[in-house]
């Protein structure tokens, strides 16, 4: 199989079934639903974004759902009710073109593990000076910039080569959950297209179930599991989390176990969006970088790919503009020690006029497929590189 390596007003409720996260009055500005970097994607010293394969085994059943995912409102901002799943949206046909990919410098590009073939380098990836990243064409005929190079390891293939399925972990808030989305999957359901219709073999992992359950897609079957927990932030209590303190309580369990469907080759990081409300930038920033220490000592041989997060539909989105900003040299810092880490640029090209539902939150139909097209980008095709999740 070819490889798949402040202030704003609002938060992030939503209507989802499970621990249920409540609006609240925050006390820093409202926590955005997501944003990236006013920069479009960092450009990287050295570094090749590495791309990997999914491969993987079901995993066993999970209990609940997740609870709403929601930053707190801003004092004096109005809280986002509900988080409405954008009903009948039609999938975007080829996702929205960024604007500027990244440019690597060092012209890296990741390698990719073909699974059944033992694992095979990708055969680009000389370091060259001022290698300027060009746009991936994915396999639906549109364009998306390629994964920004910082970080990640030239020819590093996290995917089995025996021809087993890729292990992909969906990690995050309620966009990961998949508020918004007409079938529940979030941007899951559209990137499990792209993986079928590549003929790659990867299964979801996570503890939570959600979206289409066992259906067929381009003959491979759907599997619903993730580890989306809607209202969380990633290591801090919020107006939203239910007294939760983030994604660092599930790593590694219950989100890495065996009835969870097992440490992951790939781990796709959605996150920052509730704790926005809160907490300054650089906070959330720091928690990033000790959650990204937390994923890579559980699971040291997995792709870790990290997102620069969609923007919120109202506000200036100043505060996640600076939290995206800052994600880059945390990727670096995680590389520079060694470890399998690299960055999506979520933010560049998300047109919140059209790609989010009624909440200005959460993504409907076409941000799904945006983010879809994005996570496949590194993880499906490579940076100029075969893709890291092989082929059958």
């Amino acid at each position: 199989m070819a490889a798949l390596a402040a202030s704003v007003a609002g938060g992030c409720a939503s209507q989802e079934a499970g621990t249920g996260g409540k609006s609240g009055a925050g006390t820093g500005g409202a926590s955005a639903s997501g944003g990236r970097s006013g920069s479009g994607g960092a450009s990287a010293s050295g570094g090749a974004s590495a791309t990997g394969g999914v491969s993987g085994s079901g995993g066993s059943s999970a209990s609940g759902g997740a609870s709403a995912s929601g930053g707190a409102p801003a004092t004096g901002g109005a809280s986002a009710s509900g988080g409405a799943p954008a009903s009948g949206s039609a999938p975007a046909t080829g996702g929205a073109a960024a604007t500027g990919g990244t440019s690597a410098s060092g012209g890296a590009s990741s390698a990719v593990g073909r699974s059944g073939g033992g694992g095979r380098s990708g055969g680009d990836g000389g370091s060259g000076s001022g290698g300027a990243a060009g746009a991936t064409v994915r396999p639906d005929g549109g364009t998306a910039p390629d994964a920004d190079a910082t970080g990640g390891a030239a020819g590093y293939q996290p995917c089995p080569s025996d021809g087993t399925a890729c292990r992909v972990l969906p990690i995050g808030d309620s966009i990961t959950f998949g508020v918004g989305s007409s079938d529940g999957g979030s941007y899951r359901t559209p990137l499990f297209r792209l993986i079928a219709a590549a003929n790659q073999n990867t299964t979801f992992t996570g503890s939570l179930q959600n979206g289409p359950a066992n259906v067929m897609v381009s003959g491979k079957t759907f599997n619903s599991r993730h580890e989306g927990h809607s209202g969380w932030g990633i290591s801090e209590v919020n107006p939203n989390s239910g007294g939760s303190k983030g994604l660092t309580t599930l790593i590694p369990k219950p989100a890495m176990d065996a009835g969870s469907g097992g440490v992951p080759h790939i781990v796709l990081l959605h996150i920052g969006t509730n704790d926005q409300g809160t907490y300054s930038a650089t906070q959330v920033a720091s928690d990033l970088k000790d959650l990204l220490d937390q994923i890579t000592a559980a699971a040291p041989d997995a792709l870790v790919v990290v997102a620069q997060i969609i923007p919120l539909g109202y506000g200036t989105n100043d505060v996640i503009k600076s939290y995206n900003q800052m994600i880059p040299d945390k990727v670096k810092a995680e590389t520079a020690a060694g470890k399998h880490v690299v960055l999506v640029d979520m933010f560049t090209g998300f047109t919140p006029s059209s790609m989010l539902g009624s909440d200005s939150i959460h993504p409907n139909d076409t941000g799904y497929k945006f983010m879809a097209d994005r996570w496949y980008s590194v993880i499906g095709r490579g940076h100029r590189s075969p893709p890291a999740i092989a082929t059958r």
